[in-house]
């Protein structure tokens, strides 16, 4: 494969996950999109800590090649 090759390969699959699209490649898994809310928790002196919403790429790998 060449550097060009990969470049554009890995461009598409970024592209397809920032549209929501998971991306399933035969013999080596899945990427996709998760989407994890805001949310609160509390620190043990009783300050409240806001964590904002994010996205984060999971990957699942194909397990039956």
């Amino acid at each position: 494969m060449t550097k060009d090759f990969l470049k554009a390969f890995g461009l598409t699959i970024r592209d397809q996950i920032i549209m929501k699209n998971s991306v399933e490649i035969k013999g080596l898994g899945t990427f996709k999109a998760e989407h994890t809310s805001q949310e609160q928790t509390k620190k043990a002196d009783g300050t409240t800590v806001m964590h904002p919403p994010k996205d984060s790429i999971e990957f699942k790998a194909d397990l039956e090649g």
